[in-house]
């Protein structure tokens, strides 16, 4: 009576999906699938940990990882999002985990054979339970995302480390001996892995040749048998085949499971031990969130639908929480696994439980079976998981990455085996911020570099004016910068500046214009090209002019000793504003009494040729003086006049809500407002406002249409003056697109 109606009907349409009699037998025979191949992995994962002198343990350590990646398996097909999604305790983590083990069982006494594996399995609880707060934290603030950032090569070189650890540790566990190790190539150790071996390659060429729901169970299968036919012809006896060493081991009769956290355990756990190789744990947590990004990014390939990444990582979180909980290793979604599943049966959630139901009861029922699986096959599943990681991550990565890639996952992939996991990821973490700095001193945070002759502000000159900045223009040098910068680049800046300045005759450039509106971030370290470079321009007599400066970047600009106090500095708002000081101390310095026309009479007389054509215009038009600061046209006005400054100064600008507003052009006398929108019938799409106090007419569409019946030549010379200006603006747009074309 308390739940939501909308979760009861959900759930009772999903037991009727799940359950229809269509359905059912596809969802258990996908299950039993799946159990079978899952079982077989667990198995050899626990048997790649509890190997050596841990190997009288694994009965019982079974029990720990069956139980828990029985958990695992129901919570995440439950939760995904993926209703297909089936979970399995996995190679990568595992592979680590054995090597966190061999540490381990080094730095306690030998003899003390339970202290070792009670701290074994507290370091399994751990590190599953860490793992799974880590998933669980990415999955609720929705930080998965971040995790792709990681270099590529960096993680190729990560699972070619695993790859070479799961070969090394499946010949380990055929052979009970650390390969590589006195005497692992005599006969006698010889005959235990190397058939082993072979059995891993021939599954790997098989799986790529015949990529089929059944070839591995099959394989495994027909392995198997023919281990018992071969011991057979052998006249070897299941008790010899047991105390050679080829079989997993001996079980007790009835249940495996004993809870973990009990005080037989907990007493004999040597925590500083454990505590001392935490830090090693770590890159078990880092590498499974990056396979399981992975891996659900690839399943959403094959199912050709899209996957809530976030929610797979809180599934996997609660899963992981529930395995460690119980003992078992750390797991996350396999793409293998819930391939299976959804070819068997489009992906039923049911495939899942019922496949973990049964890893469950194994371990209470069953487990007298698990003493009959060679450990041959063992290896060779390790060995075959190993393989195929080399595979892709050595042989295959040689033609598909650049050189310089593929050194660095080889380079990962040999400190992995000379010293050990944690250093391959220390050193891939180095190379990854070598590869960062490498590669972004590479890219150019210079999005453009003109000169002020390409590159105008928006402030409409005179006819006099015009011809200075177009003669010139060369004298200031503007760089729109874009990203982020650090040394590296900024050095890079000031070299650009630095050559193109000197490229020119001495005192050719005046100023330049460094505009930092879409730079993203300053380092540090930055500041100090830049306080080179105004240096630099002071001895050359040039101005700087920085401009887009907000935020972080000024504060840190403040700090560094660049204000406007300075005689060649200048601290400008944005670009535009930054280019017109410059264009004004250009003209005041070349052409100071270059004034603007203030008579609009004077101008219509340079068009027409007869003053009754200018006398029989001005009537059709109104005169209006403008206060400074009045907004005298709005946004989304009618545009039902043209109008025509005689003096003063306007500005056209847009205005975006919570935002500065953004001006468009800067007008003086003899200029043209909202020639555009009058024409095409439409709205104003500006705002303008006056600067100063000034002068303007305009004519309506009922005037010009007046002046057309009245005098047809006069309007048609009227309409090409305003024709002259709308070309004008076009040609200065075509001149500032082509320039921002340019190679940087």
């Amino acid at each position: 009576m308390f739940i939501n109606p909308d979760y009861r009907q959900r759930f009772l349409s999903w037991l009727s999906n799940e359950f229809r009699p269509s359905a059912l037998g596809t969802s258990l025979l996908s299950g039993l699938l799946i159990y079978t191949l899952e079982i077989i992995f667990v198995v050899s994962f626990a048997a790649l940990i509890f190997s050596g002198p841990l190997a009288g343990h694994l009965p019982q350590a079974l029990g720990y990882v069956l139980v828990g990646n029985a958990a695992m398996a129901i919570l995440v097909t439950l939760i995904s999002s993926y209703p297909g999604s089936i979970a399995v305790e996995q190679d990568t983590p595992g592979a680590v985990l054995a090597l966190v083990t061999l540490s381990v069982v080094a730095a306690i006494p030998a003899g003390a054979d339970l202290q070792q594996f009670a701290t074994v399995v507290m370091m399994i609880v751990i590190s599953t339970s860490l793992t799974g707060i880590f998933f669980l934290f990415l999955g609720i603030f929705k930080l998965g995302g971040l995790v792709r950032f990681l270099p590529y090569p960096i993680m190729g070189g990560f699972l070619a480390g695993t790859g070479w650890l799961l070969t090394v540790g499946g010949i380990g566990v055929m052979t009970g001996n650390v390969p590589f190790g006195p005497g692992w190539l005599e006969t006698g150790v010889l005959v235990h892995w190397l058939p082993g071996g072979i059995l891993g390659l021939l599954i790997y060429f098989a799986v790529r040749k015949f990529n089929r729901t059944f070839t591995l169970p099959l394989i495994l299968i027909i392995a198997g048998i023919g281990f018992y036919v071969v011991a057979w012809m052998m006249n070897l006896s299941f008790a010899e085949l047991q105390a050679g060493d080829w079989l997993l081991g001996s079980f007790p009769a009835g249940s495996l499971y004993k809870f973990p956290l009990n005080s037989e355990i907990l007493y004999q756990v040597n925590w500083p031990v454990l505590i001392q190789e935490l830090p090693a744990m770590a890159p078990a947590t880092i590498v499974s969130v990056i396979a399981l990004l992975l891996n659900s990014s690839g399943l959403e390939l094959i199912i050709k639908k899209d996957i809530d990444l976030n929610r797979e990582l809180a599934a996997a979180g609660v899963g992981n929480l529930a395995a460690g909980f119980f003992g078992g290793l750390i797991g996350y979604q396999a793409i293998s696994l819930s391939a299976l599943n959804h070819k068997v049966n489009g992906g039923k959630r049911l495939a899942g439980v019922f496949a973990g139901l049964l890893m469950g009861t194994t371990i209470f029922f069953g487990a007298i079976a698990l003493v009959y699986i060679p450990k041959l096959i063992l290896g060779a599943i390790l060995i075959y998981l190993g393989i195929a990681l080399l595979f892709e991550w050595i042989y295959e990565a040689w033609f598909k990455f650049p050189r310089i890639d593929f050194v660095i996952i080889l380079s990962i992939l040999v400190v992995i085996v000379s010293y050990g996991f944690l250093q391959g990821i220390l050193a891939g973490l180095v190379m990854a911020i070598i590869m960062f700095v490498v590669s972004y001193s590479q890219v150019s945070v210079i999005k453009f570099a003109l000169s002020g002759r390409e590159y105008q502000s928006r402030v409409t000159r005179n006819l006099q004016q015009q011809r200075v900045l177009d003669e010139f223009g060369e004298r200031f040098y503007i760089l729109k910068l874009q990203g982020f910068i650090f040394f590296g680049t900024a050095n890079n800046i000031f070299d650009r500046i630095r050559q193109q300045i000197q490229a020119k005759p001495a005192g050719a450039v005046h100023f330049v214009l460094l505009d930092f509106t879409q730079v993203s971030g300053l380092d540090s370290t930055g500041l100090l090209s830049f306080s080179r470079m105004l240096q630099w321009c002071q001895e050359k007599q040039i101005v700087l002019i920085l401009v887009g400066l907000h935020g972080r970047a000024h504060e840190q600009f403040n700090k560094g000793g660049f204000s406007d106090e300075s005689s060649n500095l200048r601290l400008i708002a944005d670009l535009d504003h930054g280019i017109e000081w410059c264009e004004e101390q250009m003209i005041a310095s070349i052409t100071p009494d270059a004034g603007t026309e203030s008579n609009f009479e004077d101008l219509m007389k340079s068009v027409f040729p007869e003053d009754i054509q200018v006398k029989r215009v001005l009537s059709k038009m109104q005169r209006r003086e403008i206060p400074a600061g009045e907004t005298f046209i709005h946004e989304g006005d009618k545009a039902d006049e043209i109008l025509f400054v005689e003096s003063g100064q306007i500005t056209a600008y847009i205005e975006k809500p919570g935002a500065a507003p953004i001006r468009l052009e800067t007008m003086s006398g003899g200029r043209i407002v909202g020639e555009v929108a009058f024409f095409l019938g439409g709205q104003r799409s500006a705002s303008v406002i006056a600067d100063q106090p000034s002068v303007i007419y305009s004519i309506s569409h009922q005037a010009l249409n007046s002046l057309e019946e009245e005098d047809i030549a006069t309007a048609y010379i009227f309409q090409n003056f305003i024709i002259r200006f709308l070309g004008q603006r076009i040609l200065h747009l075509m001149r500032v697109v082509s320039a921002l074309q340019k190679e940087v």
